[in-house]
């Protein structure tokens, strides 16, 4: 048996060697990964993720009895719809307006970095 160690190890390992042999190149999330791993996400890239939006086409599931199971998943996506479109629309307005928020709070330290220091009064004088 193997201990949670060493599968987390082997894991690690075989991810890094399919890697190398070009696996995982259209795995969702790989364009976020990627941005992230070069710093700080800018300001489109930003506004980009705050919309959601839920994609048929990628809903699957990739085995041996994947068919099924993608169809029940679609079909179940498909009876939810309403309450998705709902949810997605309400996380939506959520994000963009914090991203709203973030963009005021970033102008007004600005705004304070720039203004010239007030001068001190001597009280005594």
């Amino acid at each position: 048996m193997t201990s949670p160690e060493d599968a987390f190890s082997r894991a690690e390992e075989e991810v890094a060697r399919r890697r190398s042999a070009g696996g995982y190149a259209g795995a969702p999330g790989g364009a976020l990964d990627s941005s992230l791993a070069a710093g700080e996400p800018s300001r489109e890239q930003l506004a980009e993720w705050a919309v959601i939006e839920i994609d048929a086409d990628e809903v699957l599931y990739s085995s041996r009895a994947g068919a099924p199971l993608t169809f029940f998943k679609r079909l179940l996506a498909r009876l939810l719809r309403q309450y998705l479109v709902e949810l997605e629309a309400r996380q939506t307005r959520f994000n963009i307006a914090l991203l709203t928020r973030l963009d005021r709070l970033e102008e007004r330290m600005g705004a304070d970095e720039e203004a010239p220091p007030d001068r001190v009064r001597d009280p005594g004088g």
